[in-house]
């Protein structure tokens, strides 16, 4: 279904543009033109909303700055396939920021990874809310074994803006670990992203 844009362009800020903002939309104006400006305020001043609004439109302008947004996630993942994600920690920090940027619900995502912790697939598996998603480890298991994948990394999003683990996330990750196990899978990390945040459950030690 395609959506609007944004809401409509409120009034110029009185506040000015800081010099990381004024960047911002210096590099919108090739998509959108004289309107870069209003649209980023419209989205509050905020890229991460502004991208959602270009995954959701069909007008050109988006559909254009979307593509790119694409490609950079296309970047992300190359790099994802060809090494280990233990020696790109950062780039799955950043694909995980990319994929899940400005979106106002949770959902839950896979990235199958082979022997050598190298990504096969990424899948997003599951939708909900503002506050929660609903996980079935029994279907994670059965893509699992559709990519024959050796190991996993699952993640979800706080469109709350908080990262701390709560605890059914906690027990889903238990559950999940547990599951796999029995088909000698190994789970190697859950994120949790909440805007440009990021928190992994073994740099916690949760898992």
């Amino acid at each position: 279904m395609n959506a609007s844009p944004a809401s409509p362009a409120s009034p110029a800020s009185s506040v000015e543009l800081n010099a990381r903002q004024q960047r911002i939309v210096d590099a919108l104006r090739p998509f959108f033109g004289a309107e870069a400006d209003a649209l980023y305020e419209a989205n509050g001043r905020s890229l991460q909303k502004l991208a959602y609004s270009a995954r959701q439109s069909a007008l050109p302008s988006f559909r254009r700055l979307a593509t790119g947004l694409a490609l950079a996630q296309e970047l992300l993942c190359e790099e994802l396939t060809t090494r280990s994600v233990f020696d790109t920690p950062t780039a799955v920090a950043d694909f995980l920021k990319l994929h899940f940027a400005g979106q106002p619900y949770e959902s839950f995502v896979v990235l199958f990874l082979d022997s050598r912790s190298s990504l096969i697939a990424f899948e997003e598996m599951f939708r909900g809310t503002l506050s929660q998603t609903s996980v079935y480890p029994r279907e994670v298991l059965k893509r699992v074994l559709h990519h024959d994948a050796a190991a996993i990394l699952v993640a979800h999003n706080h469109p709350t803006g908080c990262t701390e683990p709560s605890p059914a996330d906690k027990a889903l990750t238990r559950v999940l670990r547990d599951a796999l196990n029995l088909i000698d899978v190994q789970l190697l990390d859950h994120w949790i992203v909440a805007g440009g945040q990021t928190l992994s459950f073994v740099q916690r030690g949760l898992l």
